[in-house]
């Protein structure tokens, strides 16, 4: 009974913390001072069982005390968090001035990803060494937990930016990061000249994706020699952009065509100078070719545009808008016959396009999904109605001037097209009101451009 006592005020007389604090010394003292009275009363215990005759239980796994077992889960998830730690804080690879644990592997690059090159990677650049080389990351890289990157100059983007002069900035960026641009937009740039083009064609081996776009007369001022150098040192082309590059004829688009064969999208609006010749190129050599624009190519004739759909079968987006000497109604038929796979067709502003021609369109592409007829004003009820007939996947139909089209049309394209999103009606005054509530209730969700010449309001 004594022993018991002393132990008991042993126990008692243990110096406890203050309330309301934690200390991990003292926590370890009283593990070790709780540890050496377990001890002891184990040495108390084992000289009765000597005393009494009794033998020590054997344990094959022995539960640890409470404080150890609470300090061990404690030590085992710090452990635990310096482990995750150790390996997604790491250093920004290939970024090794940046510290040790400044970001999580990658988040770097996810946020100078999101700038765009000029301006904003050239200010970042500017305010210390460590983000300079962050900026100027060109290559693909892969973090030490295996994410993949792209490099951050593989997309180069002048379009709606404030750039003075276009040639002296992309001069000055050098091969180092030039040479790993892939998407290049120089579009509504005024200082962009052969000049340009010929250090672009030097320094850019992998660019796939190129606009040169104008806006009537403000844009790259180009011509077909430095179209020629960039056909003849960029021939992993896939995209090109040409609107309004009123210089180039067909000597640019056909060394483009034999020099680029992997070419997707090729745009040629409001390039009056090519003809035939240039569309026969195209057709003839880029067997991958998808979308092909040729938005108010006026000396493009009806022979050409039948050789188009003629050996042009893969093409799937085709714009011949304004194509007054070309598009006619037999070689809208062509078109017909020959284009199965077409799911967007531009016939936008051609006054002598008949209803044979859209008759036997909506038959043979029954594909299509954005279709436009807008001010083509011969165009009949009979032609709107084989077009809702026929045509069940359409999701845009644009009959903007189409004064001939009634209430009747309406309703029949409102009651097959039901994937309808987007109709436009503007200049179609003899469509009633009656025709938009058709519209209304059967196709809930299709939103309907209409202009009300009774009170001058535009109803959506």
């Amino acid at each position: 009974g004594k022993r018991g006592e002393g132990v008991k005020e042993t126990v008692i007389r243990g110096k406890m913390p203050p309330q309301g604090s934690y200390d991990v010394d003292e926590e370890v003292r009283l593990a070790e001072e709780l540890q050496s009275l377990e001890s002891q009363v184990a040495e108390r215990v084992d000289e009765v069982r000597a005393v009494l005759g009794v033998g020590k239980r054997e344990d094959p796994n022995p539960i640890p005390s409470r404080r150890k077992g609470f300090l061990a889960r404690q030590e085992a998830r710090r452990q635990k968090i310096l482990e995750t730690a150790a390996n997604y804080y790491r250093k920004q690879s290939p970024l090794h001035d940046l510290g040790t644990f400044l970001l999580p592997t990658g988040s770097l690059h996810r946020i100078l990803a999101s700038l765009a090159p000029i301006p904003h990677l050239c200010i970042v650049a500017a305010a210390c060494k460590g983000l300079r080389e962050a900026a100027y990351c060109t290559l693909p890289w892969t973090t030490v937990n295996g994410d993949q990157y792209n490099g951050l100059w593989s997309k180069l983007v002048l379009s709606g930016t404030r750039c003075a002069d276009g040639h002296t900035l992309i001069g000055g960026l050098g091969p180092e990061r030039l040479g790993h641009v892939i998407t290049m937009d120089l579009a509504g740039i005024k200082t962009i000249t052969d000049d340009t083009l010929a250090v672009i064609a030097e320094q850019c081996p992998l660019l796939t994706e190129l606009s040169l776009k104008r806006r009537v007369d403000i844009g790259p001022d180009v011509s077909d020699v430095g179209l020629q150098d960039i056909a003849g040192c960029c021939g992993k082309l896939k995209v090109v952009h040409l609107t309004w590059c009123s210089k180039l004829t067909d000597d640019a688009v056909t060394a483009l065509a034999n020099n680029c064969p992997n070419l997707q999208i090729l745009d040629l609006s409001f390039c009056h100078l090519v003809t035939d010749r240039g569309v026969l190129a195209v057709i003839g050599t880029c067997g991958q070719l998808e979308e092909l624009v040729l938005e108010g190519c006026e000396r493009i004739t009806e022979q050409g545009i039948v050789a188009l759909a003629q050996s042009a079968r893969s093409v799937k987006k085709l714009s011949l808008a304004g194509c007054l000497q070309g598009c006619t109604t037999m070689a809208a038929i062509q078109i017909a016959r020959s284009m199965v796979s077409l799911t967007h067709l531009d016939l936008t502003g051609l006054p002598g396009l008949q209803d044979a021609a859209v008759w036997q369109v909506s038959r043979g592409c029954r594909w299509l999904q954005r279709l436009s007829l807008a001010w083509c004003v011969q165009l009949t009820d009979h032609s709107f109605m084989q077009v809702g007939k026929n045509c069940p996947l359409l999701l845009d139909l644009n009959l903007r001037g189409c004064n001939k089209i009634s209430d009747q049309a309406v309703v029949q394209i409102a009651h097959n097209c039901c994937y309808l999103k987007l109709l436009d009606l503007r200049g179609c005054e003899q469509v009633s009101q009656s025709g938009l509530d058709a519209m209304a209730l059967m196709i809930p969700s299709c939103l309907v451009l209409f202009l009300d010449n009774s009170n001058s309001s535009q109803r959506k």
